[in-house]
Protein backbone atom coordinates (compact mmCIF):
# COMPACT_ATOMS: atom_id res chain seq x y z
CA UNK A 1 0.00 0.00 0.00
CA UNK A 2 0.82 3.45 -0.75
CA UNK A 3 2.64 5.23 2.13
CA UNK A 4 0.46 8.00 1.45
CA UNK A 5 -2.58 6.29 2.43
CA UNK A 6 -1.75 4.17 5.48
CA UNK A 7 -3.56 6.63 7.38
CA UNK A 8 -6.69 5.50 5.62
CA UNK A 9 -6.28 1.82 6.31
CA UNK A 10 -5.36 2.17 9.87
CA UNK A 11 -8.57 4.34 10.56
CA UNK A 12 -10.82 2.18 8.33
CA UNK A 13 -9.58 -1.41 7.49
CA UNK A 14 -12.27 -2.43 5.34
CA UNK A 15 -11.17 0.31 2.88
CA UNK A 16 -8.66 -2.10 1.30
CA UNK A 17 -9.99 -1.88 -2.10
CA UNK A 18 -7.60 0.73 -2.50
CA UNK A 19 -5.15 -1.94 -2.52
CA UNK A 20 -6.11 -3.34 -5.35
CA UNK A 21 -3.16 -2.66 -8.04
CA UNK A 22 -6.43 -1.83 -10.96
CA UNK A 23 -7.20 1.14 -8.68
CA UNK A 24 -5.37 4.26 -9.38
CA UNK A 25 -4.11 5.96 -5.94
CA UNK A 26 -6.46 8.69 -5.14
CA UNK A 27 -5.17 11.27 -2.81
CA UNK A 28 -8.35 10.91 -0.53
CA UNK A 29 -8.14 13.61 2.49
CA UNK A 30 -9.90 11.47 5.68
CA UNK A 31 -13.17 13.84 6.03
CA UNK A 32 -13.63 13.11 2.33
CA UNK A 33 -13.68 9.39 2.43
CA UNK A 34 -17.23 8.09 3.63
CA UNK A 35 -18.52 10.98 0.93
CA UNK A 36 -16.43 9.39 -1.85
CA UNK A 37 -17.80 6.25 -0.87
CA UNK A 38 -21.14 6.72 -1.61
CA UNK A 39 -20.62 8.77 -4.92
CA UNK A 40 -18.77 5.90 -6.02
CA UNK A 41 -21.95 3.55 -5.18
CA UNK A 42 -24.24 6.04 -6.82
CA UNK A 43 -22.37 5.92 -10.38
CA UNK A 44 -22.00 2.41 -10.01
CA UNK A 45 -25.81 1.90 -9.42
CA UNK A 46 -26.54 4.27 -12.72
CA UNK A 47 -23.68 2.44 -14.90
CA UNK A 48 -24.90 -1.16 -14.62
CA UNK A 49 -28.81 0.14 -14.65
CA UNK A 50 -27.81 1.70 -17.94
CA UNK A 51 -26.49 -1.19 -19.55
CA UNK A 52 -28.37 -4.24 -18.35
CA UNK A 53 -31.55 -2.18 -17.86
CA UNK A 54 -31.80 -0.30 -20.93
CA UNK A 55 -29.62 -1.75 -23.82
CA UNK A 56 -30.11 -5.58 -22.76
CA UNK A 57 -33.75 -5.64 -21.32
CA UNK A 58 -34.99 -2.35 -22.68
CA UNK A 59 -35.87 -1.66 -19.13
CA UNK A 60 -37.41 1.99 -19.68
CA UNK A 61 -39.96 1.00 -22.86
CA UNK A 62 -40.56 -2.50 -21.23
CA UNK A 63 -43.55 -1.45 -18.95
CA UNK A 64 -45.30 0.23 -21.05
CA UNK A 65 -45.28 -1.70 -23.87
CA UNK A 66 -46.39 -5.11 -21.71
CA UNK A 67 -49.48 -2.83 -20.49
CA UNK A 68 -50.32 -1.94 -24.47
CA UNK A 69 -49.85 -5.34 -24.97
CA UNK A 70 -50.94 -7.29 -21.79
CA UNK A 71 -55.08 -7.76 -23.29
CA UNK A 72 -53.59 -9.49 -26.55
CA UNK A 73 -51.39 -11.75 -25.12
CA UNK A 74 -53.48 -12.79 -22.89
CA UNK A 75 -56.13 -13.61 -25.71
CA UNK A 76 -53.28 -15.34 -27.92
CA UNK A 77 -52.05 -17.87 -24.52
CA UNK A 78 -53.91 -20.15 -25.11
CA UNK A 79 -53.64 -20.96 -29.57
CA UNK A 80 -49.99 -20.61 -29.04
CA UNK A 81 -49.68 -23.29 -25.66
CA UNK A 82 -51.58 -25.45 -28.09
CA UNK A 83 -49.18 -24.86 -31.36
CA UNK A 84 -46.41 -25.86 -28.83
CA UNK A 85 -48.06 -28.86 -27.48
CA UNK A 86 -48.19 -29.93 -30.72
CA UNK A 87 -44.85 -29.00 -31.95
CA UNK A 88 -42.50 -30.08 -29.12
CA UNK A 89 -44.17 -33.75 -27.28
CA UNK A 90 -43.97 -33.45 -23.95
CA UNK A 91 -41.49 -35.85 -22.08
CA UNK A 92 -42.51 -38.80 -20.78
CA UNK A 93 -40.80 -40.84 -18.18
CA UNK A 94 -43.37 -43.13 -17.74
CA UNK A 95 -41.73 -46.97 -18.50
CA UNK A 96 -43.03 -49.01 -21.55
CA UNK A 97 -45.99 -51.12 -20.72
CA UNK A 98 -44.82 -54.85 -19.52
CA UNK A 99 -45.33 -57.11 -22.42
CA UNK A 100 -48.35 -59.71 -21.88
CA UNK A 101 -47.30 -62.95 -20.29
CA UNK A 102 -47.65 -65.99 -22.30
CA UNK A 103 -50.79 -68.07 -21.95
CA UNK A 104 -48.92 -71.02 -19.91
CA UNK A 105 -47.55 -67.84 -16.90
CA UNK A 106 -51.03 -66.37 -17.12
CA UNK A 107 -52.73 -69.34 -16.25
CA UNK A 108 -50.27 -69.76 -13.21
CA UNK A 109 -51.50 -66.18 -11.72
CA UNK A 110 -55.12 -66.31 -12.83
CA UNK A 111 -56.39 -67.14 -9.28
CA UNK A 112 -54.03 -65.25 -7.45
CA UNK A 113 -54.65 -61.68 -5.48
CA UNK A 114 -52.78 -58.74 -7.21
CA UNK A 115 -50.83 -56.95 -4.68
CA UNK A 116 -49.71 -53.40 -6.87
CA UNK A 117 -51.29 -51.84 -9.84
CA UNK A 118 -48.75 -52.72 -11.65
CA UNK A 119 -49.79 -56.11 -11.82
CA UNK A 120 -45.99 -57.59 -11.21
CA UNK A 121 -46.95 -59.14 -7.03
CA UNK A 122 -49.30 -61.92 -6.76
CA UNK A 123 -50.68 -63.47 -3.68
CA UNK A 124 -51.67 -67.02 -3.81
CA UNK A 125 -52.98 -67.49 -0.03
CA UNK A 126 -53.95 -71.29 -1.58
CA UNK A 127 -51.40 -72.53 -2.92
CA UNK A 128 -48.83 -70.79 0.40
CA UNK A 129 -46.60 -68.74 -2.32
CA UNK A 130 -45.76 -64.71 -3.08
CA UNK A 131 -45.54 -64.58 -7.22
CA UNK A 132 -43.54 -61.90 -8.72
CA UNK A 133 -43.60 -60.95 -12.55
CA UNK A 134 -40.39 -60.30 -13.14
CA UNK A 135 -37.76 -59.83 -16.34
CA UNK A 136 -34.28 -61.09 -17.57
CA UNK A 137 -32.26 -58.24 -17.08
CA UNK A 138 -29.10 -59.62 -17.66
CA UNK A 139 -27.11 -62.94 -18.38
CA UNK A 140 -23.53 -62.49 -18.19
CA UNK A 141 -23.46 -60.63 -14.77
CA UNK A 142 -21.35 -60.50 -11.69
CA UNK A 143 -24.04 -61.24 -9.04
CA UNK A 144 -24.84 -59.44 -5.42
CA UNK A 145 -28.32 -59.52 -6.14
CA UNK A 146 -31.08 -61.68 -7.79
CA UNK A 147 -33.73 -59.47 -8.41
CA UNK A 148 -33.85 -55.70 -7.88
CA UNK A 149 -36.81 -53.24 -8.21
CA UNK A 150 -36.67 -52.52 -11.73
CA UNK A 151 -33.71 -48.91 -12.77
CA UNK A 152 -31.40 -49.94 -9.27
CA UNK A 153 -28.43 -52.01 -9.66
CA UNK A 154 -29.68 -53.90 -12.44
CA UNK A 155 -25.49 -54.31 -13.88
CA UNK A 156 -25.34 -56.36 -10.46
CA UNK A 157 -28.68 -58.80 -10.84
CA UNK A 158 -30.48 -61.58 -13.21
CA UNK A 159 -33.98 -60.54 -13.18
CA UNK A 160 -35.76 -56.60 -12.60
CA UNK A 161 -39.18 -56.23 -10.76
CA UNK A 162 -41.50 -53.50 -11.54
CA UNK A 163 -42.80 -52.82 -7.92
CA UNK A 164 -41.79 -51.43 -4.55
CA UNK A 165 -39.90 -53.85 -2.15
CA UNK A 166 -42.50 -53.15 0.66
CA UNK A 167 -45.19 -54.84 -1.57
CA UNK A 168 -42.86 -58.38 -1.17
CA UNK A 169 -42.24 -57.74 2.33
CA UNK A 170 -46.41 -57.15 2.95
CA UNK A 171 -47.41 -60.52 0.93
CA UNK A 172 -44.31 -62.77 2.88
CA UNK A 173 -46.13 -61.19 5.87
CA UNK A 174 -49.25 -62.25 4.28
CA UNK A 175 -48.29 -65.65 3.97
CA UNK A 176 -47.87 -65.81 7.93
CA UNK A 177 -43.78 -65.54 7.48
CA UNK A 178 -42.03 -63.28 10.53
CA UNK A 179 -38.61 -61.23 9.43
CA UNK A 180 -35.51 -62.66 10.87
CA UNK A 181 -32.30 -60.53 11.37
CA UNK A 182 -29.75 -59.14 8.62
CA UNK A 183 -26.29 -60.24 8.45
CA UNK A 184 -24.01 -58.57 11.00
CA UNK A 185 -20.85 -57.39 10.36
CA UNK A 186 -18.80 -55.97 13.27
CA UNK A 187 -17.66 -56.80 15.52
CA UNK A 188 -17.40 -59.80 13.69
CA UNK A 189 -19.50 -61.42 10.92
CA UNK A 190 -23.09 -63.02 11.91
CA UNK A 191 -24.49 -64.94 9.15
CA UNK A 192 -28.63 -63.53 8.17
CA UNK A 193 -30.50 -65.35 10.23
CA UNK A 194 -34.77 -66.17 9.48
CA UNK A 195 -37.10 -68.04 8.12
CA UNK A 196 -35.87 -70.18 4.71
CA UNK A 197 -37.85 -69.34 1.72
CA UNK A 198 -38.06 -71.77 -1.13
CA UNK A 199 -37.81 -69.36 -4.91
CA UNK A 200 -38.34 -71.20 -8.26
CA UNK A 201 -38.39 -69.38 -11.65
CA UNK A 202 -41.12 -70.36 -14.25
CA UNK A 203 -40.98 -69.27 -18.13
CA UNK A 204 -42.04 -70.36 -21.92
CA UNK A 205 -38.89 -71.58 -23.64
CA UNK A 206 -38.34 -70.94 -27.27
CA UNK A 207 -40.39 -73.76 -28.22
CA UNK A 208 -43.25 -72.78 -26.00
CA UNK A 209 -43.08 -74.91 -23.31
CA UNK A 210 -43.90 -73.64 -19.70
CA UNK A 211 -40.24 -74.20 -17.58
CA UNK A 212 -39.98 -74.41 -14.03
CA UNK A 213 -36.82 -74.88 -12.24
CA UNK A 214 -34.97 -74.00 -8.58
CA UNK A 215 -33.76 -70.31 -9.50
CA UNK A 216 -29.97 -71.56 -8.10
CA UNK A 217 -29.91 -73.39 -11.18
CA UNK A 218 -29.36 -70.22 -12.73
CA UNK A 219 -26.09 -69.01 -10.51
CA UNK A 220 -22.92 -70.74 -10.08
CA UNK A 221 -19.90 -70.11 -8.26
CA UNK A 222 -17.84 -66.98 -9.46
CA UNK A 223 -15.33 -68.79 -11.86
CA UNK A 224 -14.58 -65.80 -14.22
CA UNK A 225 -11.75 -64.74 -11.96
CA UNK A 226 -8.46 -65.03 -11.25
CA UNK A 227 -6.73 -68.76 -9.33
CA UNK A 228 -2.86 -68.32 -7.46
CA UNK A 229 -1.14 -71.39 -6.11
CA UNK A 230 2.46 -70.58 -4.91
CA UNK A 231 5.49 -72.02 -7.12
CA UNK A 232 8.95 -71.26 -6.48
CA UNK A 233 9.84 -70.21 -10.32
CA UNK A 234 7.60 -70.63 -13.49
CA UNK A 235 8.08 -73.75 -15.69
CA UNK A 236 11.47 -73.42 -17.85
CA UNK A 237 11.60 -73.25 -21.26
CA UNK A 238 7.78 -71.88 -21.27
CA UNK A 239 6.99 -68.25 -22.42
CA UNK A 240 4.92 -66.40 -20.15
CA UNK A 241 1.85 -65.52 -20.64
CA UNK A 242 0.42 -68.71 -21.92
CA UNK A 243 -3.16 -68.87 -22.91
CA UNK A 244 -4.22 -67.80 -19.70
CA UNK A 245 -1.11 -69.26 -17.90
CA UNK A 246 0.65 -66.41 -15.93
CA UNK A 247 3.53 -65.71 -13.42
CA UNK A 248 4.17 -63.53 -10.62
CA UNK A 249 7.37 -63.16 -9.85
CA UNK A 250 7.26 -60.53 -7.19
CA UNK A 251 4.73 -63.01 -5.12
CA UNK A 252 6.02 -66.45 -6.42
CA UNK A 253 2.69 -67.16 -7.37
CA UNK A 254 1.33 -69.16 -10.49
CA UNK A 255 -2.18 -67.25 -11.93
CA UNK A 256 -4.52 -68.44 -14.15
CA UNK A 257 -7.84 -66.37 -15.16
CA UNK A 258 -11.16 -68.03 -15.60
CA UNK A 259 -12.69 -71.86 -16.13
CA UNK A 260 -9.69 -74.22 -17.27
CA UNK A 261 -11.06 -76.77 -20.05
CA UNK A 262 -10.01 -80.28 -19.97
CA UNK A 263 -7.98 -79.61 -23.57
CA UNK A 264 -6.27 -76.45 -21.33
CA UNK A 265 -5.38 -78.44 -18.22
CA UNK A 266 -3.91 -81.28 -20.55
CA UNK A 267 -1.58 -79.48 -22.53
CA UNK A 268 -0.66 -77.20 -19.18
CA UNK A 269 0.05 -80.82 -17.71
CA UNK A 270 2.90 -81.60 -20.46
CA UNK A 271 4.45 -78.39 -19.98
CA UNK A 272 6.60 -79.24 -16.60
CA UNK A 273 6.99 -83.18 -14.94
CA UNK A 274 7.81 -80.41 -11.76
CA UNK A 275 5.38 -82.28 -8.94
CA UNK A 276 3.73 -78.84 -7.53
CA UNK A 277 3.26 -77.16 -10.99
CA UNK A 278 1.73 -80.11 -11.44
CA UNK A 279 -0.90 -80.10 -8.26
CA UNK A 280 -1.69 -76.60 -9.26
CA UNK A 281 -2.73 -77.17 -12.72
CA UNK A 282 -4.86 -79.62 -11.84
CA UNK A 283 -6.47 -77.56 -8.61
CA UNK A 284 -7.12 -75.06 -11.45
CA UNK A 285 -8.99 -76.80 -13.36
CA UNK A 286 -10.95 -78.04 -10.45
CA UNK A 287 -11.99 -74.99 -8.78
CA UNK A 288 -12.45 -73.18 -12.07
CA UNK A 289 -15.26 -75.28 -13.02
CA UNK A 290 -19.13 -74.51 -12.87
CA UNK A 291 -20.52 -75.04 -9.57
CA UNK A 292 -24.42 -74.32 -8.71
CA UNK A 293 -24.85 -72.44 -5.89
CA UNK A 294 -26.50 -74.23 -3.04
CA UNK A 295 -27.10 -71.65 -0.16
CA UNK A 296 -30.08 -71.50 1.60
CA UNK A 297 -32.66 -68.07 0.49
CA UNK A 298 -33.96 -66.41 3.95
CA UNK A 299 -36.36 -63.83 4.85
CA UNK A 300 -34.68 -61.21 6.99
CA UNK A 301 -36.98 -58.07 6.67
CA UNK A 302 -34.37 -55.46 5.56
CA UNK A 303 -34.66 -52.24 8.10
CA UNK A 304 -35.69 -48.72 8.38
CA UNK A 305 -33.77 -45.42 8.83
CA UNK A 306 -35.33 -42.35 10.18
CA UNK A 307 -34.36 -38.97 9.37
CA UNK A 308 -33.38 -37.16 12.54
CA UNK A 309 -34.48 -33.91 11.21
CA UNK A 310 -36.86 -34.64 9.49
CA UNK A 311 -38.41 -37.82 11.43
CA UNK A 312 -39.34 -39.19 7.90
CA UNK A 313 -38.61 -43.08 7.39
CA UNK A 314 -37.33 -44.76 5.03
CA UNK A 315 -37.45 -48.45 3.98
CA UNK A 316 -33.91 -49.53 2.97
CA UNK A 317 -34.65 -52.38 1.03
CA UNK A 318 -35.83 -49.60 -1.89
CA UNK A 319 -32.22 -49.46 -2.54
CA UNK A 320 -32.37 -52.20 -4.47
CA UNK A 321 -32.03 -55.54 -1.60
CA UNK A 322 -35.26 -57.22 -2.73
CA UNK A 323 -33.49 -60.75 -3.05
CA UNK A 324 -29.71 -60.32 -2.28
CA UNK A 325 -26.75 -63.23 -3.10
CA UNK A 326 -24.14 -61.02 -1.15
CA UNK A 327 -24.92 -60.36 2.67
CA UNK A 328 -26.32 -56.89 3.03
CA UNK A 329 -27.56 -55.07 6.46
CA UNK A 330 -30.41 -53.66 4.36
CA UNK A 331 -31.58 -56.68 2.43
CA UNK A 332 -35.05 -58.13 2.38
CA UNK A 333 -33.71 -61.87 1.15
CA UNK A 334 -30.43 -62.76 1.87
CA UNK A 335 -28.69 -66.16 1.56
CA UNK A 336 -27.85 -67.91 5.03
CA UNK A 337 -23.92 -67.95 3.92
CA UNK A 338 -21.08 -65.31 3.70
CA UNK A 339 -20.94 -64.42 0.44
CA UNK A 340 -18.99 -60.60 -0.46
CA UNK A 341 -19.90 -57.66 -2.16
CA UNK A 342 -16.82 -56.31 -2.24
CA UNK A 343 -15.41 -55.62 -5.91
CA UNK A 344 -13.32 -58.49 -7.16
CA UNK A 345 -14.40 -61.15 -4.59
CA UNK A 346 -18.12 -61.49 -5.47
CA UNK A 347 -19.12 -64.93 -4.64
CA UNK A 348 -21.58 -65.61 -7.74
CA UNK A 349 -22.08 -64.89 -11.11
CA UNK A 350 -25.24 -65.42 -13.69
CA UNK A 351 -25.14 -68.87 -15.33
CA UNK A 352 -25.46 -67.54 -18.73
CA UNK A 353 -25.89 -71.26 -20.58
CA UNK A 354 -28.82 -71.87 -17.88
CA UNK A 355 -30.30 -68.28 -18.49
CA UNK A 356 -33.23 -67.86 -21.46
CA UNK A 357 -32.76 -64.23 -22.95
CA UNK A 358 -32.90 -60.77 -21.50
CA UNK A 359 -36.22 -59.52 -21.40
CA UNK A 360 -38.07 -62.81 -20.73
CA UNK A 361 -41.12 -62.94 -18.75
CA UNK A 362 -40.44 -64.81 -15.47
CA UNK A 363 -42.62 -65.91 -12.58
CA UNK A 364 -40.44 -66.10 -9.41
CA UNK A 365 -42.37 -68.02 -7.18
CA UNK A 366 -41.65 -67.57 -3.49
CA UNK A 367 -42.86 -70.17 -0.82
CA UNK A 368 -41.93 -70.86 3.10
CA UNK A 369 -39.17 -73.57 2.60
CA UNK A 370 -40.98 -75.75 5.22
CA UNK A 371 -43.80 -76.64 3.13
CA UNK A 372 -44.48 -79.80 1.51
CA UNK A 373 -43.23 -79.31 -1.92
CA UNK A 374 -46.87 -80.21 -3.41
CA UNK A 375 -48.44 -77.21 -1.60
CA UNK A 376 -45.67 -75.08 -3.33
CA UNK A 377 -47.25 -74.79 -6.82
CA UNK A 378 -49.04 -76.86 -9.30
CA UNK A 379 -46.59 -79.27 -10.53
CA UNK A 380 -45.13 -78.83 -13.92
CA UNK A 381 -46.06 -80.78 -17.39
CA UNK A 382 -43.35 -82.97 -17.23
CA UNK A 383 -44.41 -83.89 -13.57
CA UNK A 384 -48.48 -84.81 -14.53
CA UNK A 385 -49.21 -88.52 -13.68
CA UNK A 386 -50.77 -88.33 -17.24
CA UNK A 387 -47.71 -86.99 -18.75
CA UNK A 388 -45.56 -90.22 -17.12
CA UNK A 389 -48.32 -92.69 -18.84
CA UNK A 390 -47.61 -91.43 -22.25
CA UNK A 391 -43.79 -91.60 -21.85
CA UNK A 392 -43.82 -95.49 -20.66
Amino acid sequence: MNPKNRHVRDTHPQMNCLDHPLIPWIPVHRKYLFATRYALRIVLILFFAAVYGVHSHGFQTAVPRERENSSNSKQSEKPQAAEKSQAIPEDDDRPAPLAPLPEPLSKLVAKATELNPTKTVFLDVPGKRLILRTEIACRTCVLEMLCVPEGIKEHETILRLRSKAYVVHTGLLALGMEPGKPAEFSPEFVAPSGQSVSIYAAWVDSDGKLQRHDVRQWIRHNIHRYYSGPLKSPPPGLQLPYRELRYDKFNSELLWYGPMSDADRDDLLTKWDNADFQKTIRRFHQESQSKQMDADFVFVGSRFYQDPETGQKSYLAEGGYLICLANFADALIDIREVSSANDGAQTYEAWTENLPPEGTPVLLEITPADLPEKSKAPPSEKDKPEAKKKSL
